[in-house]
């Protein structure tokens, strides 16, 4: 190739698209330059609609919401004391009994004879303790009797002691004398042993009537025992037995629950425990069946609970109230009145403690006292709160934000 060719290629394919590259850069260049500046947007802050609420600080008594199981304070398991056969069964679980109503009847049949064999037993003694009196009223006059008998003796004793002693009467008539004066009295402290033993034995027999009594009083016990009878107005949860069952001593056959003694149990969260442990009469209100009961609050747990720290209440339920055991009811509890607080809706409320009221269309955090739940104007649940940030006609959100922070711009829907 020559060097005319040469140098004709190298500009066409080198210096040529070089020069026509670097004039392009030059004008961008040029005219980057020279354009007119555009002046730039601000930034604008957005601000986030939300629905308000105005505070009116005033004096409430908040209501504390609770749920419980209703409870019986009186149940009874009733059983046999006597070793029967069950002859009738008058009662069904579930069944509203009254007091003194009879709820199961044993077979008496053997009790009676044990009955009758106590009567007699008894008969027996108190026939034996006649005989003894009656005894020692003979034994009294006979003691009289052989008293004089041996006055008698010894005064033939002195004539025939006299008769020996001036050998008119022989020796032996003597000693036949003596003899029948010694029989005599040995005749007499035999019946002096018998009227001095008469308390005694009269106390023994006295000992075994008293015994006696008590059989006979236990087998009428017994036999009164074969009827089971309600002892109050209840319900029956259990009945353990059937005709024919034979029931031993100890057998548990119904279990029941008084009606007139049902209680409402109720934990209480440990936040609430000095409500109401200043010893003030707290109510609680029931909705049962479209009707309102109110509940006294009738003592506390000596016990806290080991997973949830509070403390069980139990309530007293009126007698009127026919409620089942084991019903779950909810309550609510008014507690003593709050002075200088606000009630709030739900949605006001940031965690357990914090608000936001508008200051100059912008948000400021405010921490509050929680202290209840409480019932507006028109039924809908508010939460009761107090701050001493707070005072009347402040504007607090009621909208949810999720970035909300003190300074947050806001407007008003």
């Amino acid at each position: 190739m020559s060097a005319k060719s040469f140098i004709a290629a190298l500009f066409k394919k080198v210096i040529l698209p070089a020069a026509i590259i670097g004039g392009a850069v030059a004008v961008f260049m040029y005219m980057k330059n020279t354009k007119p500046a555009v002046p730039a947007e601000p930034i604008q802050e957005k601000a986030w609609a939300v629905s308000t609420f105005t505070v009116d600080i005033t004096d409430a008594s908040p209501e504390l919401t609770l749920y419980g199981a209703v409870e019986a304070s009186e149940t009874v398991k009733l059983s046999a004391t006597v070793n029967a056969y069950v002859d009738q069964v008058n009662i069904a679980k579930g069944d509203s009994v009254k007091q003194g109503q009879t709820l199961i009847t044993l077979d008496d049949r053997e009790l009676k004879l044990t009955l009758v064999q106590r009567q007699a037993s008894l008969q027996d003694i108190e026939a034996r303790i006649a005989s003894e009196i009656n005894r020692n009223a003979t034994d009294k006059k006979s003691f009289a009797v052989e008293q004089k008998l041996q006055d008698l003796n010894l005064k033939n004793l002195a004539r025939q002691e006299e008769l020996v002693a001036n050998n008119m009467a022989p020796a032996s008539r003597l000693e036949d004398t003596t003899k029948v004066v010694h029989q005599q009295q040995l005749s007499l402290l035999n019946r002096q042993s018998s009227l001095n033993d008469h308390p005694n034995r009269l106390a023994q027999l006295q000992a075994s009537a008293a015994q006696s009594q008590a059989q006979l009083d236990f087998a009428q016990l017994d036999l009164e025992r074969t009827v089971i009878n309600a002892p109050f107005d209840g319900r029956v949860l259990n009945v353990n037995t059937a005709v024919g069952n034979r029931a031993r001593n100890g057998d548990q056959v119904v279990t029941l629950y008084n009606t007139q003694n049902l209680e409402v149990r109720s934990q209480i969260p440990a936040r609430y425990l000095p409500y109401l442990q200043t010893g003030a009469a707290l109510e609680a209100s029931l909705q049962h069946n479209g009707k309102a009961y109110t509940l006294q609050l009738q003592r506390l747990s000596a016990e806290a609970s080991n997973s949830q720290g509070g403390i069980d209440a139990f309530f007293e339920l009126p007698a009127t109230t026919n409620l089942e055991v084991g019903r779950n009811v909810q309550l609510v509890l008014a507690l003593p009145e709050e002075s200088n607080v606000a009630a709030i809706p739900a949605l006001a409320l940031y965690g357990q403690n914090r608000v936001y009221r508008i200051v100059d269309h912008r948000l400021q955090a405010v921490l509050v006292e929680r202290l209840g739940e409480i019932r507006g104007s028109n039924g809908q649940p508010l939460t009761l709160i107090r701050s001493t940030d707070l005072k009347d006609d402040d504007l607090l959100i009621t909208t949810q934000l999720p970035n909300a922070v003190t300074g947050l711009l806001v407007e008003l829907n």
